[in-house]
């Protein structure tokens, strides 16, 4: 079972890096993929960037407590709060549910990813001068990215284009959001194949 829930997250891997557009994911491979139990507990993972995988269990918890009653089927939602198990600004995390047919999600799938640039005050989202939060870019809370299995472009738009240094290109920001969507979307119905053989 660690080696089929492992494959999953590698397959989720293979989509993101196919699908982006930005630089850092496509082609320095600056991403993760990992699956989640209903609680937020790491299950597996593909052998990404390490740093992105320690953490990336506290923001499916922190997404899990601030959206949970209001996640449903065909959901995904999206975080870079370093206060909830973000890493820094430009690393998105896009979280996705797995219900399984219950009335809660049993599995998440996650996958994160290095933004080209998420706003702030300098190209990059990286200012080595920083003094505030802000000033390295949009910071996202909890946000539904897609739901119903629809990207909610408007409202990604609006998220990303608040605060006094917005997110610039933001064709090339949702671009780059399709993209662990698409790799969440690839994980979840081998999710479901493995339960409805197992």
């Amino acid at each position: 079972f660690g080696r089929l829930f492992s494959s999953i997250a590698d397959q989720m891997g293979s989509t993101l890096e196919l699908a982006a557009h930005s630089v850092n994911i496509k082609e320095r491979l600056d991403f993760s993929c990992a699956l989640f139990d209903g609680d937020g507990g790491l299950v597996a993972n593909a052998h990404h960037i390490p740093v992105h995988l320690g953490a990336m269990g506290a923001s499916v918890r922190a997404l899990l407590r601030d959206a949970g009653d209001r996640m449903q089927p065909g959901d995904a939602w999206a975080s870079n709060d370093p206060f909830h198990g973000g890493s820094h600004l430009p690393d998105v995390t896009v979280v996705s549910p797995v219900f399984l047919g219950m009335d809660r999600p049993v599995f998440f799938v996650a996958s994160r990813g290095h933004h080209a640039d998420i706003g702030g005050v300098s190209p990059g989202s990286l200012p080595p001068d920083a003094t505030r939060l802000e000033q390295e870019g949009v910071l996202i809370p909890a946000l539904r990215v897609v739901r119903d299995g629809r990207l909610e472009e408007d409202a990604i738009r609006a998220a990303l284009g608040h605060g006094p240094w917005p997110a610039p290109d933001l064709r090339e920001r949702l671009s780059d959001l399709r993209a662990p969507v698409a790799a969440n979307q690839a994980g979840r119905p081998q999710l479901d194949l493995l339960a409805a053989r197992y």
